[in-house]
């Protein structure tokens, strides 16, 4: 289970012309895992290094780009986590899903306050009202 969520760098930039019809792909990528020594635990934890990046393209054009680096603690058979990475540089299928998918609800959260100051449109979508 995660035990940590560390962000340590938010890089974000718009070109002048990130308007109109922009395709918005926002793509997690996990850069490393290793052993890690936390002092709220007796046994080493799986630290799992992230890059976060979501992007605003016009074509093949990157118009706008929210960069998110960190690294997420994992608490829950160390061993075969890192082994399993080292081995083969994936993730080991038990805890696969359950990191992804919290690192999404962290990640797109954050960014969608990133993209508010930087004036564009949120990456996922939201609530619309119908007016009756």
């Amino acid at each position: 289970m995660i035990v940590g969520f560390n962000v340590d760098s938010i890089d974000a930039s718009k070109q002048e012309n990130a308007r109109g019809n922009l395709k918005i792909n926002y793509v997690p990528e996990i850069e490393n895992v290793e052993s890690a020594s936390v002092s709220a635990f007796d046994e080493e934890v799986a630290k799992i290094d992230f890059n976060f990046s979501v992007r605003y393209m016009a074509g093949e054009e990157v118009r706008a780009e929210i960069n998110i680096a960190g690294n997420v603690l994992w608490n829950g058979d160390t061993e075969k986590i890192v082994d399993t990475w080292e081995e083969k540089g994936e993730l080991d299928e038990s805890m696969r899903a359950p990191l992804m998918n919290d690192m999404y609800r962290k990640l797109l959260s954050e960014a969608v306050g990133i993209a508010d100051t930087l004036s564009m449109l949120p990456p996922i979508p939201t609530p619309q009202v119908d007016q009756n």
